[in-house]
């Protein structure tokens, strides 16, 4: 039954019977029928205290149901409803009911029958706010726990952005509880072909407002993904009604406005509406796979819209329905702004093939399939400006369909994307050089000898180009170089020296960069750089790099990775061998030359405090470097090292024994990492000179951790482990560094981390106590010996190399991390299988805090964990965990344990105390890490004090009424608690005070033997609970309170 203003006011202290009417003018006419007046008042409370610097509240509470109610009152704020059901559903909370309401205009508020005069001066207009009430369920949550508390928190951070941040506060709103719904749809793993149920929308245009009638199966984010579809359309909530039936059907009832205020009942926008609606949500869904949730979103909305009217429309939701088609969409719209801007936004049609799941893949990049492409992509091209740009565009589409493809299929090998780009790099120089020469051809004819012979030209590619690495947005790294002096045969005839000249000119004029250092032609790396001609002649090659020559030691390094790919073969064939010449058979580079440039590459390019996936010490450029300088040392005495591939190199370098087969593998990992890193930084950006890591607790290093393929592993974030991955593989370089090339930068560097410390059999002092200082370790020598004690496990090194850059974060933020790092050790020490824990570990992050937070802040606590173990997992199971344990429950958990005890009294005595010792951990974690008010741990201490003396007292009188002809009845004796105890006040070492009462028989009254009895009870309870066994004592038990203390009878 509806409450009325009168009932309100009754109820509402200071409320008048007009100002309740006028309060309950503010919502739509079911409010009162929805909630109670009680629920009413405080609605009215919680609106009043609303201010700019507190512009939302949160109210949660479990249901007598098991459901948990949660209501959200608020300022109203654009898009608002939609990013509520967002983070409620990033927090497990599974929406089963509600009601929305939002308050009317003013104008719509007033009453009809009283018009506002027009002479007095207008106030202010009030704002509008929001009562937004959910009833649902979330797994293994405490309503009045810490759950609410964090949900609160994401309220505020999200609110507080609309509240003053315009609009940039709303965009980084938007990106916040974007990044929240994938992180969870990532972690359930959702998949679209799951959840993609008919949607149907029945639009009623009668009333007010536009009320759309939604019902489909539930699935996770189903509210979300409908109002957000709504948001991205500028449409305005008023009022939601949510329903879901026992058997996951969903109907709900939304009231809508157009973005201007007004209703929507164009019939036409009405059917666009629907389609856009439908479309946009079930690609919502999809978002755990986008590396940018938002850009993703935002993309898919903009190609939903433009699809309503097209022709393509149904070839399009035909695609759409194919499983994974919408999954990789996700993938593709949020990988790169650059793939976007300068392809896909104005080029829808290129998406169609790329979702084509079944047509085998990649299309064929072998040479001579390229070269066929390419031919019919310049068929109809008559002229050199013409033949350009259709090379160009080919080249962009090809070089898209090889991105995609990678994106696609998140391959770990670099090699395959690095192979078909460098392919396709070939076939395009080809192509650009054949454009060029048929171009000159015609005008300055063919260069000769002075012979009258033919001058040959070959083009050697050097860097990622020659080693066969590219990846996405590298530069192309060329070499030009001609056979020999003379001139040109045609009509206007030139020096080979400017003919050449002009054809490489020529032939760069015919590659377009969409963006630097995308696909962009780098000449740098010739002879003399910028200040040499842009192709030089053999001659002039070997005297540059010759013995004696003028070849700087880096240039001369980079001839390691020179390879022939095009103009004559024979004179490239005979560069490479004169390479070899100059580079392996002669001692030509000074080693100390290139440990200078390290040192100023790392001053100049990486600036304090920042991390460079190419720069740092570490990084991609040791790598490379380290790799060519053992290439170069080693190659005079073993050819199989010659080879412009580092994995062919670092491979060579292990089969000669240079390299150990375990250093070689990890070596390789680090650098496919590395590379991987490069080409994520890459598409997230559109550039190639950007390579500094984003801050970790950034929006934008979660993208690019999505971006290079991670996929949340149980509790380990996609953040973390690429955190975790950068530091291990920087630090395995580092030592490669350090044990091969004797290089001086990164021991100077001032930098690195516990894994160099981990990798260096006797690290220096310097180092050590830097790096462990850092974790806050006081006494660093003692830590290294522990961590070395923990990863010189059996089969551990690898994990637990990782575990150590996640552990070094928890422990400097411990209350003690020297303490907490010796306790892990002894724990460890103990465990059965080291190799399974650290595996736990390093997926599950949030135990390894409570594990090292107990082992840094309680001694008695991490004893108990060294002599239990196996209770770890046990006391953070989130069931366990995230619930206060009433007296049922902990007696049903007692029971358990006496009943897998033996019979003896010594096996139920220990039992008894290791129940103890593993509630009081349990309660122990609670209070350290869900924050509980002192007297909810006080209430949990005394509860488990109660179980506990209830079935000593129990077990006591069994024994002794066994040995009794005519015990007295069990309920005749009473404890009573004093102190603390009976207080409900105890702490973690608090004495248990008691007095014992006894009710005597009424056949024998006064009787000596019931006093006795009973008095021998409450002593076998002293000794049961005071007395040590192998698990300890329970408590300290204090009967002085007695009347007339100890002169006076126990019971």
């Amino acid at each position: 039954m509806a409450f009325t203003a009168a009932d309100l006011a009754a109820i509402d202290a200071g409320l008048t019977g007009p100002e309740a009417a006028a309060y309950l003018r503010q919502w739509e006419a079911r409010y009162p029928e929805i909630f109670t007046a009680e629920q009413a008042r405080a609605h009215r409370a919680a609106l009043t205290a609303l201010t700019a610097a507190a512009p939302v509240t949160l109210s949660v509470q479990a249901e007598a149901d098991g459901t948990v109610a949660c209501t959200v009152i608020a300022f109203d704020y654009p898009a608002l409803f939609s990013l509520i059901t967002g983070l409620l559903g990033a927090a497990g909370f599974d929406i089963l009911a509600g009601e929305v309401f939002t308050s009317l205009p003013p104008a719509e508020a007033r009453p009809r029958r009283a018009p506002r005069p027009a002479w007095p001066a207008r106030p202010e207009p009030r704002r509008r706010t929001i009562i937004d009430h959910f009833r649902g369920r979330c797994a293994g949550v405490d309503a009045g726990g810490p759950w609410g508390a964090d949900l609160l928190g994401r309220l505020r951070q999200v609110v507080d952005l609309l509240e003053r941040g315009g609009a940039e506060g709303a965009l980084r709103a938007r990106h916040l509880v974007y990044a929240e719904v994938a992180r969870r749809m990532a972690a359930l793993q959702a998949r679209g072909e799951a959840v993609l149920y008919p949607v149907e929308i029945e639009v009623d245009t009668s009333g007010t407002f536009t009320r759309l009638l939604v019902r489909s199966q539930d699935t996770p984010f189903f509210l979300y993904s409908l109002t957000n579809a709504l948001a991205l359309r500028g449409i305005t909530i008023e009022r939601v009604s949510i329903s879901t039936s026992p058997h996951g059907e969903v109907s709900d009832c939304i009231d809508i406005r157009a973005a201007g205020g007004g209703r929507i009942d164009d019939r036409r926008r009405l059917d666009e509406l629907r389609f856009s609606i439908a479309l946009t949500k079930q690609f919502t869904y999809c978002l755990g796979t986008a590396p940018d949730p938002y850009a993703a979103l935002t993309r898919f909305e903009r190609l939903a819209n433009d699809l309503v009217d097209t022709p393509e429309r149904g070839r399009w939701l035909d695609r759409f329905s194919q499983p994974g088609a919408l999954q990789d969409l996700a993938r593709i719209l949020g990988a790169s702004d650059f793939l976007w801007e300068d392809f896909l936004r104005t080029q829808y049609e290129t998406l169609l093939p790329l979702l084509q799941r079944d047509g085998g893949g990649l299309p064929d990049t072998s040479p001579a399939a390229l070269r066929a492409r390419l031919a019919q992509a310049l068929a109809g091209a008559t002229d050199l400006a013409a033949q350009r740009a259709a090379l160009n565009a080919w080249k962009d589409l090809e070089m898209v369909s090889i991105d995609v493809h990678h994106i696609l299929r998140a391959e770990v090998d670099v090699r395959r994307l690095a192979e078909p780009l460098t392919r396709l790099a070939e076939v395009v120089i080809e192509a650009a050089l054949g454009l060029a020469s048929a171009h000159l051809a015609a005008r300055h004819g063919t260069p000769r000898t002075v012979g009258g012979l033919p001058t040959s030209l070959a083009v050697c590619g050097l860097g990622k180009l020659g080693g066969v690495a590219l990846g996405y947005a590298s530069d192309i790294e060329l070499l030009f170089v001609y056979a020999d002096h003379g001139r040109s045969d045609g009509p206007e005839p030139l020096g080979n020296a400017e003919y050449f000249e002009r054809l490489v000119q020529e032939t760069i004029a015919s590659v377009s960069a969409k963006r630097e250092g995308v696909f962009q032609i780098d000449l740098r790396l010739r002879p003399y750089g910028k200040a040499g001609p842009l192709a030089c002649s053999l001659d002039h090659f070997c005297r540059y790099y010759g013995p004696g020559g003028p070849a700087l030691s880096y240039e001369r390094l980079a001839l390691v990775r020179l390879r022939a790919l095009a103009g004559d073969p024979d004179l490239g064939a005979r560069l490479e061998r004169l390479r070899d010449q100059f580079l392996y058979e002669s001692s030509t580079i000074a080693m100390a030359d290139l440990h200078d440039l390290r040192r100023r590459q790392v001053a100049e390019k990486v600036a304090t405090g920042q991390l460079n996936a190419k720069f740092s010490p570490g990084a991609l450029v040791d790598v490379e470097y380290c790799v060519q300088m053992l290439q170069v040392q080693h190659g005079g005495r073993h050819p199989a090292v010659r080879t412009p591939r580092i994995h062919e190199a670092i491979a060579a370098l292990a089969g000669i024994g240079i390299l150990a087969s375990g250093e070689s593998q990890r070596l390789t990992q680090a650098y496919d990492f590395l590379r991987r890193l490069i080409n994520a930084l890459r598409l997230l950006r559109g550039n190639a000179l950007d390579l500094c890591l984003p801050d970790p607790a950034s929006l934008e290093y979660r993208h690019l951790a999505r971006r290079m393929g991670y996929q949340p592993r149980q509790e380990l974030d996609v953040d973390r482990q690429l955190y975790a991955d950068f530091a291990t593989a920087t630090a395995v370089v580092r030592r490669f560094v350090q044990q091969h090339v004797a290089g001086p930068v990164v021991a100077a560097s001032g930098q690195g981390n516990v894994v160099d410390l981990l990798l260096h059999d006797d690290p220096p002092a310097e180092p050590v106590a830097r790096i462990l200082g850092a974790m806050g370790l006081r006494d660093p020598r003692r830590a290294l010996v522990n961590l070395r004690l923990l990863a010189d496990r059996p089969g551990c090194s690898e994990d637990f190399l990782r575990l150590a850059v996640l552990a070094g974060d928890v422990l400097s933020l411990s209350a003690d991390p020297d303490m907490a790092l010796n306790n892990w050790q002894r724990f460890v020490e103990l465990l059965p299988d080291p190799a399974r824990h650290y595996a736990e570990m390093l997926l599950q992050p949030r135990r390894l805090e409570v594990l090292l937070g107990v082992m840094a802040t309680s001694q008695f606590l991490a004893d108990t964990l060294v002599r239990h173990p196996e209770w770890m997992t046990w006391c953070t199971d989130p069931e366990v965990l995230n619930r206060a344990w009433d007296v049922a429950a902990l007696r049903q958990d007692l029971q358990g344990l006496l009943g897998a005890a033996e019979c003896a009294p010594l096996a139920r005595l220990n039992a008894l105390r290791c129940f103890r010792r593993r509630q009081i951990l349990r309660i122990g974690i609670r209070d350290l890490f869900l924050k509980l008010p002192v007297r909810h741990v006080a209430a949990e201490l005394a509860d488990l004090a109660e179980t506990i003396l209830d079935q000593a007292c129990h077990d006591a009188y069994a024994r002794l009424a066994a040995q009794e002809p005519a015990p007295p009845p069990e309920d005749s004796l009473c404890l009573l608690a004093f102190g603390k105890c009976g207080g409900r006040e105890l702490n973690y070492s608090s004495d248990i005070d008691l007095v014992g009462i006894y009710r005597e028989r009424p056949e024998a009254p006064g009787s000596s033997g019931d006093q006795a009895f009973h008095g021998r009870v409450l002593e076998a309870l002293r000794a049961d609970l005071m007395g040590h066994t192998d698990e300890g004592f329970v408590y300290r038990l204090d009967f002085r309170l007695r009347p007339y203390g100890r002169a006076g009878t126990l019971a």
